[in-house]
């Protein structure tokens, strides 16, 4: 159990409330309740919590009465699992303080569960993804970067085959999906970090073509394999899924998302389905995934954005990749 503990977001939003970075990874539509599989719900408890293979529980704290608040959440946590027989273990529960502020309100606060003060962490894998305090994403991108490379490695000495064929299957099967997992939260938008993963791919066509020579040309194998770019294939898949919270295909919070008013001389409409541009005063705030998606999805031709189905959308933002 994840016990989040920030300050407000940018521009005076709350990270979690709102969404703005981990939108696409939440797989339950947010309310204010406690949600757990084959149990009735917790009556709301005036925090947001998640449950599915992790449960989190997560306030704004931006009074120093917060932080009491979300203590008294944890409590009614605990007589929840009285009631229905069950306990989270106090070993494996933490905190992580989400927050880029450089004087956090309460920065030494801290929560309890059944009389265990919480740890308190710097980072910490949720649903599969490794969140920072900061909000950054470098260590979750060196860990899926050491584990796609180990992968590939065990490929390299254990599939014994001359087929391009089969190997071509084991890269996009094995390892592919690692570097992609969740790819539209934590999408890369630095030089170092692209370079990183396509260093992936580049080595998975050394494998697949069998050509290790330094002679050799890597460009001249990806363009032989048709590969493209595993950041235009991010990039795809964010717009793919913008595209399904925009027709009710994903379950997730979208108020953010403002139309571009017919008015609106000052930008150029490519299409009549733009949303209006994001505010944002920071980096990790702009990169995230409304405000770049927008951004992207603004540019696309009036055709795509009009197809009548996800199948459809898919082929044609692939296409132009």
């Amino acid at each position: 159990m994840l016990v989040p503990e920030s300050d407000a977001g940018p521009d005076g939003a709350a990270p979690f409330a709102d969404c703005w970075f981990m939108a696409p990874l939440l797989p339950f539509r947010l309310s204010w309740q406690l949600l757990v599989p084959n149990k009735p719900q917790l009556s709301s408890i005036g925090t947001e919590l998640l449950s599915c293979q992790s449960t989190a529980v997560y306030r704004l704290i931006a009074c120093p009465a917060d932080p009491v608040k979300l203590q008294e959440d944890l409590k009614k946590l605990e007589d929840w699992e009285r009631e229905w027989d069950m306990a989270f273990h106090p070993d494996k529960c933490i905190q992580l303080p989400l927050t880029r502020a450089r004087k956090p309100l309460n920065a030494d606060s801290s929560y309890t569960l059944h009389g265990h003060t919480l740890k308190r962490v710097s980072s910490a894998k949720y649903l599969g993804v490794t969140l920072q305090t900061d909000l950054s994403w470098g260590t979750h991108i060196n860990n899926i970067y050491s584990k796609a490379n180990r992968t590939l490695g065990f490929l390299r000495r254990n599939l014994k085959v001359l087929s391009s064929k089969t190997k071509e299957l084991a890269y996009k099967t094995l390892v592919r999906p690692i570097v992609e997992y969740a790819c539209c939260v934590w999408d890369p938008h630095t030089t170092g970090n692209t370079n990183k993963l396509e260093k992936i791919q580049r080595r998975a066509a050394r494998f697949v073509l069998n050509r290790h020579r330094n002679t050799s040309s890597v460009s001249d194998m990806l363009d032989q394999l048709q590969w493209v770019p595993l950041q235009d294939r991010r990039r795809s898949i964010r717009l793919t899924m913008l595209y399904k919270i925009k027709h009710g295909l994903a379950c997730v919070r979208c108020d953010a998302l403002k139309p571009l008013a017919d008015s609106n001389r000052r930008r150029r409409r490519v299409h009549s389905q733009q949303y209006q541009h994001f505010n944002c005063r920071t980096d990790y705030r702009l990169y995230s995934f409304f405000p770049r998606t927008v951004r992207d999805w603004n540019t696309l031709p009036e055709a795509t954005v009009q197809s009548s189905s996800l199948a459809t959308f898919v082929s044609k933002v692939s296409s132009s990749a």
